[in-house]
This record gives structure tokens, C-alpha cells and sequence, in this order.
């Protein structure tokens, strides 16, 4: 019987390897511009949507990402930001965050704590990783603690000093609030961001230099 079983064995593997691996399938929204491109997608095993936002920056690779990294300079551009503060900095390439935002009744207001990790997966792209860690900074009185967050931040250099900014990411706000409103809201936010972002960082130049701890992105050498 053995010799039979490894047949079977064998024939069950050979038929894994000829099923179609599971896709995922972009929903693509309609924006109140043609600067932002928004996408939301429904993972398999997930208890909420993903939103993937995509524009075009006018600034440099690296000053881009020193305002990203601003925690003064939320509130220009990131929505319903109420409160941010740096809680710790293990490396030059890693800060934990706390965000605090509004809220208006019914709703409770909200705070995620997130470690940021920067890495240069190539000499012209940085990608921010975002690291949902609810448990490393006590909880506040009368703000809901989010459990459940992951994202990432990818930023491409282009031509004529201009970066191309992916943000994907997905949450679970808890409490009382309908997925499927949050799953709407993040869709909203995270293009108004970006909206935020291409109106208003591109002024902001000389007051962000290039971060100097990661290598020279040769694509805006020049910029």
C-alpha cells in the first residue's frame, strides 16, 4: 500500500502546483481630480478593506521623505490629525509614533502608536514601513486605541525632481463604528493626503533637507 500512497501524494502536489494562485482584484474610485488615483481592495483573510492611493509630488525623493517624517507638519496635510508625537527613535531608519485624531460624536477619538522603518530597496525608491505596535505605549483616557492597522509608504524618484508617492494600508478603527464606514473613510482620507501633499509640500523645500543617512538616490542627484 505505501507505493500507493506516495503516487497519490505526488499526483495531490502535482495538482496544487497546476491550481492558479488567489488574485486580488483593484476596485478603482472616482477622484475629485485627476492628480490622485484611489483603489480599495478586499483581501482574502482580512477583516478590512486596503486602500491604495497613488500621485505625483513636485519635491525631491529625500525632502519628501523628511516631511513625511515631520511630526509637526501633520496636521498640514494628513486629515483629522489632532495630535502626533515622536515616542522613540530606536535607529536613524525606525521611529515609533503615536497619532491621535478628532472625533465627533457619536464616535470616540482615536490614537495608533506605529513604528515607521525606512529602507532603500533600490537606489531610486524608499520604502516606510508601517508597523502596527497598539501594546508598546500606555492607553489614554477617552481615546480607543486601534488593534488592528498595516500599511506602507513607497516613494519613487521620477524625472525633473518630481516623486511618485505610492500609500497603501488598511485599519480597524474598533468600538462601535461599521467597518464598511471605516473602510470609506480611509478610502477619503487617504486621498485628500495626497491632495494635501501636492498642494502644499512643495513649499516646504527649504525647510526639509535630504535625509543624510540613507544612500544618494541618483535619479535626483541634481535636484
Amino acid at each position: 500500500m505505501q507505493p500507493h500512497w506516495r503516487k497519490a501524494e505526488r499526483a495531490f502536489l502535482v495538482l496544487l502546483l497546476l491550481l492558479p494562485l488567489p488574485s486580488f482584484s483593484w476596485t478603482q474610485h472616482a477622484a475629485s481630480n485627476d492628480q490622485v488615483t484611489v483603489w480599495t481592495e478586499q483581501r482574502a483573510g482580512k477583516p478590512f478593506r486596503t486602500v491604495r492611493a497613488e500621485a505625483v509630488i513636485a519635491l525631491p525623493i529625500l525632502p519628501l521623505l523628511q516631511i513625511l517624517q515631520d511630526a509637526g507638519a501633520q496636521k498640514h496635510w494628513l486629515p483629522y490629525t489632532h495630535k502626533v508625537e515622536v515616542l522613540q527613535q530606536p535607529t536613524p531608519l525606525q521611529t515609533r509614533v503615536r497619532f491621535e485624531t478628532t472625533a465627533r460624536w457619536p464616535f470616540a477619538a482615536r490614537d495608533a502608536v506605529t513604528l515607521f522603518v525606512v529602507s532603500q530597496p533600490d537606489p531610486n525608491s524608499i520604502l516606510i514601513d508601517m508597523r502596527n505596535q497598539p501594546d508598546t505605549f500606555p492607553a489614554q483616557k477617552r481615546v480607543e486605541r486601534i488593534q488592528q492597522a498595516e500599511g506602507y509608504w513607497q516613494l519613487t524618484a521620477l524625472e525633473n525632481c518630481h516623486t511618485r508617492v505610492r500609500y497603501e494600508a488598511g485599519n480597524r478603527w474598533g468600538g462601535t463604528v461599521p467597518q464598511w464606514l471605516v473602510d470609506k473613510m480611509n478610502a477619503r482620507i487617504a486621498a485628500t493626503a495626497l491632495q494635501n501633499l501636492q498642494q502644499w509640500a512643495p513649499a516646504q523645500i527649504r525647510n526639509h533637507s535630504a535625509a543624510d543617512f540613507l544612500q544618494e538616490v541618483p535619479a535626483h542627484a541634481d535636484c
